[in-house]
């Protein structure tokens, strides 16, 4: 376990979390602001899942999400080296969208980032278009500090400000 807070533990990945990932990466809502921008095809999801499994102890990594009662996975979130930056990121199964998992999630990892691995110079991309993950990351502190075209698609790079 990396981390854990009231309801949720933040965790290395597990071959058992496939079928979660499944549901997860295969949802088109899901899927709209993340990756591919697509749902995966479950080849996809097992190669994503390979790759987290093999890179997990020896880089910044997402780490797998999970309920704290039942050990289910939820989503994903935190840190990984993207073309010269470190990017944070989050996404959940539809399922647990709007319980406030997702703040509760990120908001121990932007502190376990800050604290624990002593990184003040990370950046998240968001897309203009998702509104709910704009106000979410603004409640933790984060602002807008550049508008980019990332995959073909407008957003802003949001970082944390002290």
């Amino acid at each position: 376990m990396i981390l854990q807070t009231r309801r949720l533990i933040i965790r290395k990945f597990k071959p058992t979390d496939l079928a979660g990932l499944i549901d997860m990466f295969t949802d088109p809502e899901v899927m709209r602001y993340i990756g591919p921008r697509r749902p995966m095809t479950e080849d996809e999801i097992r190669d994503w899942l390979l790759d987290v499994l093999h890179r997990q102890n020896s880089e910044l990594t997402r780490y797998a999400v999970a309920l704290k009662t039942t050990d289910e996975l939820m989503g994903v979130a935190g840190l990984r080296d993207e073309d010269r930056a470190k990017d944070f990121g989050y996404y959940f199964r539809r399922s647990y969208w709007g319980k406030g998992y997702a703040q509760e999630a990120c908001s121990a990892m932007i502190d376990h980032i800050e604290t624990s691995l002593q990184i003040e110079d990370y950046q998240i991309f968001i897309a203009d278009e998702n509104a709910n993950s704009i106000r979410m990351i603004k409640k933790l502190g984060m602002q807008s500090v550049k508008n980019i075209t990332k995959s073909c698609e407008q957003g802003s790079l949001y970082k944390q400000m002290a």
